[in-house]
């Protein structure tokens, strides 16, 4: 899938999203406290089993650039990703979640001489989580949750070489750790939220060399605001914004060639969804896109005509089926 189709997919997700002004002028938001799902604030009821189906597609378009400024390659990265979550509500309050999914895509780079494709596939890390609901909107101004992921490094990271395929897991462990506060009307809801995310160290193996390289831990705290506007009782449209603090240092040993100090930008993602209860409140299958920009990222080595320079940009498509079980 281009670019631009990614791009037409978000224009026509976009289109009723930039109409909300004009929809939300006059319409009822009498504070509510549903838990509705595609909501940004859903939580399931005690003793429910909430279901999370999904495929996404993503592509990472690249351009590296030598210390002189001049580009030397692009690059391309592809990944398709069928994953399935299940949640249970404890309590009213508490719900704890398990998700795994399953990857496959094609890492490019092209130069003026030759042109590399390797492929990856595999399990990426299974997640296990919690939410605990402290305030909740049914007799509170608003909603406040509290929640915790962790992702054990089940799987492992392994590059591709010229007759194995590479795999998808990150090589090391991943938790997050946050809250969130949410205000729900009946006709509007917008949540905002804060994460600490934390990278574990990383081990990949070279395929060809035999060698494991690593790179250290790191945390990454993100900024982020969802919305959810419903124009009737099935028909939805979701809006929100993340800021990664990603900016960072970190010093890798490569198995080839000289180490280098990898410093990573930031990176921002806007992401829009349309969603449609088949079965109000039961069933609800969602269409999303979101685009990520990503602040530059160098490598900068001890001899300075060997810096290089990457600019990055990507696009994402999701479909996504929802469904509860009481």
């Amino acid at each position: 899938m281009r670019t631009p189709v990614l791009l037409s997919l978000a224009a026509a997700l976009a289109a009723p999203v930039l109409a909300l002004p004009l929809f939300a002028h006059g319409q009822d938001f009498t504070p509510t406290g549903d838990r509705i799902l595609s909501d940004p604030t859903y939580l399931p009821l005690q003793g429910q089993v909430y279901g999370q189906t999904d495929y996404g597609y993503s592509q990472t378009n690249g351009h590296l650039f030598d210390s002189t400024g001049a580009q030397i390659a692009g690059t391309r990265n592809t990944l398709n990703t069928f994953g399935q979550r299940l949640e249970y509500g404890i309590t009213d309050a508490l719900s704890v979640r398990a998700g795994l999914s399953y990857g496959f895509g094609t890492d490019r780079r092209a130069t003026p001489a030759d042109t590399t494709s390797n492929d990856r596939n595999g399990f990426e890390n299974p997640t296990f989580g919690a939410t605990y609901r402290l305030l909740d909107q049914r007799s509170h101004p608003i909603s406040f949750d509290v929640f915790g992921d962790w992702a054990p490094d089940v799987f492992p990271s392994k590059s591709a070489s010229p007759s194995q395929d590479g795999t998808v897991a990150s090589g090391g462990p991943e938790a997050d750790f946050g809250f969130a506060l949410g205000r729900e009307t009946r006709m509007f809801t917008i949540q905002g939220a804060f994460t600490d995310r934390y990278v574990g160290g990383t081990s990949t193996l070279n395929r060809t060399s035999g060698i494991s390289t690593g790179a250290p831990s790191y945390w990454v705290p993100v900024l982020g605001v969802q919305t959810q506007t419903r124009f009737t009782h099935r028909l939805s449209a979701n809006l929100g914004y993340a800021y990664n603090f990603q900016s960072r240092s970190i010093a890798v040993q490569p198995t080839i060639g000289a180490a280098y100090t990898n410093q990573i930008g930031d990176t921002q993602s806007l992401n829009v969804s349309l969603n449609y209860h088949f079965v109000p409140n039961r069933l609800v299958g969602s269409l999303g896109y979101v685009h990520t920009f990503y602040d530059n990222r160098n490598q900068i080595y001890d001899d300075p005509t060997s810096d290089l320079l990457q600019t990055r940009t990507g696009d994402a498509m999701n479909v996504t089926l929802r469904y509860l079980f009481r």
